[in-house]
């Protein structure tokens, strides 16, 4: 892929100075200190400053909130408590089994990542509305259609959320209702949409910043869940959002799906938004720290010791596994049973990109053995990643669960990836197109939609395509394209399954549980606020 080089007065530049700040207090000393009179008169100056607003997202790939709320939530990721490793009084275990509350950190987390980024973008609009530059109008639609989309997320997380968009009022603010937010998002992201820059994939000076096309996949997954959120769907404004995008011809799969997640990603055909890391310098994706064996460390010369977390529950690795469609032996798949045995199946490409299993050597080739292996692992000592999982806590087996490699390790990493990760991905705007058409027509095999997933699934997973569709076989291979990309929960809630069993789960008709608690910390803060239903 061709290299995209960034200009030192795009936003990107600044991104990378401030990807790594994270304390709120660090972030409003740096922008109280800013005197408007003396400052955004030029467009390095607006640049810079707007650069700020996209600082949050560098929390993307980390352990502290979207992953966990999206991901570990759902029958595509766990983290097992290993002993006294990932206890962290019982929360991993409480997002997973549904039993979250509004003292837990992770959705404290995710509505200060959303609020956040929101508060900045405030900020930088009252000293924006004051400048002088021709440049600045284009930047304050900018920074309101990136408000926006964390009020997208919000919308999706939280349900019923404050509604801020300036610092008039001294009175905490009380929150709005879903359908009062969704509509707040859809307008401000329609209104600003015309000042914003038409920018694809290689168009460096705009690479990580908020586009019209960005704008039209974040409408496009606004419509596809608009039943959710309001009791409407919205499937003809969903597709046409959808066919903005395809129909621009800026965007086009990747010929091999690695190529979207490897370290040199940057410029993916498919990235329509994404956050642009650095292991050095823009820091904050730790999936290979999330994942690993703490001996993996040596197979990949690491800087620091990984934590031996986060895994692949059993039956979502086994689901790229198709020997009714694609019979015959075409490789081995590792671990399948408590004893660790090996079964014959048919590989997806997909599969074998997404997940880490099987012995694991130091970079020397040798064997790695982990010492203090439970004396009940059928493994012993040997280290070897088998998908099976024999309980989620307390006592998960060290080396067990399949790990997480979508994101391609690779040796001399450091403990921040280098890799991008992409929001918003070209594969998911032509799968959201499918699911649309076929709810708009009551017909998962409308022509479309099998023409769409058999394209993605040829190409990306090298299997065979499918005659016919039902919704739940396009919601597996959806979840096999889009796996760890934090839409799982989304997708769940969409299909109406987020709430049945799979393993670690007990099935709970209680739906309040498809929006996350309010944060306590949140609520003693602000007497305005009111707790969701159920919580």
């Amino acid at each position: 892929m061709k290299p995209v080089t960034i200009i030192k007065t795009s936003v990107l530049a600044l991104l990378l100075v401030v990807g790594s700040c994270t304390k709120l207090d660090e972030k409003s000393l740096l922008y109280d200190t800013v005197i408007s009179d003396n400052f955004y008169k030029t467009d390095a100056e607006l640049a810079s400053a707007v650069g700020a607003a996209y600082s949050p997202l560098f929390g993307f790939g980390g352990n502290n909130h979207m992953i966990p709320l999206n991901e570990v939530t759902t029958d595509e990721m766990v983290v097992p408590q290993r002993g006294a490793d990932w206890g962290d009084g019982g929360h991993w275990v409480r997002l997973q089994t549904h039993t979250y509350n509004a003292t837990d950190p992770t959705p404290n987390n995710g509505w200060n990542f959303c609020y956040g980024g929101i508060t900045t973008c405030n900020k930088l609009l009252i000293t924006l509305a004051s400048s002088t530059s021709a440049s600045a109008p284009a930047y304050i639609s900018e920074l309101k259609a990136l408000r926006a989309i964390y009020y997208y997320w919000l919308l999706d997380m939280f349900g019923n959320v404050p509604i801020v968009t300036d610092f008039s009022d001294p009175a905490p603010p009380a929150k709005s209702d879903r359908q009062t937010v969704y509509n707040f998002v859809e307008k401000e992201l329609l209104d600003n949409l015309a000042s914003l820059p038409v920018a694809g994939p290689e168009d460096g000076p705009h690479y990580g910043r908020v586009t019209r096309y960005v704008v039209y996949a974040t409408l496009a997954k606004l419509y596809l869940n608009a039943q959710v959120y309001t009791g409407t769907a919205q499937w003809d404004k969903c597709i046409d959002m959808c066919d903005t995008i395809i129909n621009s011809g800026k965007y086009k799969l990747a010929p091999n799906y690695s190529d979207n997640f490897v370290r040199n990603n940057t410029g993916s055909p498919e990235f329509i938004w994404a956050v642009p890391y650095d292991g050095v310098h823009a820091l904050g994706f730790n999936m290979n720290m999330m994942t690993l064996s703490y001996l993996n460390q040596a197979t990949y010369n690491i800087n620091a010791q990984p934590w031996n977390g986060f895994a692949t529950i059993q039956e979502f690795y086994q689901s790229y596994i198709d020997p009714v469609q694609n019979p015959g032996p075409q490789g081995r798949v590792i671990g399948l049973s408590p004893n660790g045995d090996s079964t014959d199946g048919t590989l997806d490409k997909r599969m074998l990109n997404n997940f880490l299993v099987g012995p694991q050597y130091a970079s020397d080739g040798s064997r790695l053995a982990d010492g203090g292996a439970d004396a009940t692992d059928p493994d012993g000592q040997p280290l070897t990643f088998t998908p099976y999982i024999n309980e989620l806590a307390p006592t998960a087996w060290r080396q067990s669960g399949a790990r997480i490699n979508k994101w391609n390790f690779y040796k001399g990493m450091h403990q921040d990836m280098d890799n991008d990760w992409a929001i918003f991905r070209y594969a998911d705007i032509l799968l959201t197109k499918a699911e649309a058409t076929a709810r708009k027509n009551n017909n998962w095999n409308d022509p479309i939609t099998l023409a769409v997933v058999n394209q993605i699934r040829t190409l990306h997973g090298g299997v065979d395509p499918f005659a016919s569709l039902t919704s739940a076989t396009f919601l597996a291979e959806r979840a096999r394209e889009m796996f760890a990309e934090t839409f799982r929960r989304q997708d769940m809630i969409r299909f109406g399954i987020y709430n049945n069993a799979w393993r670690f789960h007990t099935a709970d008709p209680d739906t309040h549980v498809n929006i996350f608690p309010i944060p306590e910390t949140q609520l003693n803060a602000n007497q305005n606020l009111t707790q969701n239903p159920g919580y």
